[in-house]
């Protein structure tokens, strides 16, 4: 062979081995993790959103009344207190996409501690639901202290501030909580507070 048959050879096995592994590297991935389920299979694995992969929790939502204290247990109680109207000049609604002078409606969420521990409160999750029928409504955030206390000493009493928009016309408010640990897992049932509102 000819010292130019040599590196055109040589040349053609490095394009191969280059064209080869560049493939290879592409489809990295590609074909990896569980195969998709066949039709009318329920999906597998170990994603997070697997509903058959979660604990079950055992617990169940609890309603109350807004005006009501619940103890959630172990001397950890949560009540709604101070409940106004106000209109928020300027405000902006991203759930209805409404700009402009928008009515909403504020309170006060108040935790104690009456146990002889420290309770974990954990990741606070909520929602607000307003109107009849029912719909879900965001929050202005427009209080002094909208951040929940992470936990709570014995004998210690801890709030934050909330609110949700609100038509003028609107009376009825649903308002749920959900304490949780950091994997999002329940730590207390979620207590919903429902009722009519002046």
């Amino acid at each position: 062979m000819t010292r130019n048959g040599r590196l055109v050879t040589a040349v053609g096995i490095a394009l191969a081995l280059i064209v080869g592994f560049g493939a290879g590297w592409l489809t990295h991935g590609t074909v990896s993790g569980p195969p998709e389920p066949a039709a009318g299979q329920a999906p597998q694995g170990n994603h997070p959103d697997d509903v058959e992969d979660r604990p079950e929790t055992g617990f169940e939502t609890v309603t109350v009344d807004l005006d009501e204290a619940h103890d959630l247990g172990d001397g950890f109680s949560v009540r709604l207190t101070r409940f106004e109207r106000g209109v928020e000049e300027g405000g902006v609604d991203p759930t209805t996409g409404r700009e402009g002078d928008l009515p909403y409606v504020s309170w006060r969420v108040e935790l104690d501690n009456e146990s002889d521990e420290t309770v974990q409160t954990g990741v606070v999750t909520r929602s607000c639901a307003v109107g009849d029928p029912l719909r879900e409504s965001g929050s202005p955030a427009l209080g002094d202290s909208a951040h929940p206390p992470e936990s709570l000493e014995p004998g210690q009493s801890g709030y934050w501030d909330e609110d949700c928009w609100v038509e003028e016309g609107d009376t009825r408010i649903q308002y749920t909580i959900e304490f949780q640990d950091q994997d999002f897992m329940p730590i207390y049932p979620a207590v919903t507070f429902a009722g009519t509102l002046d």
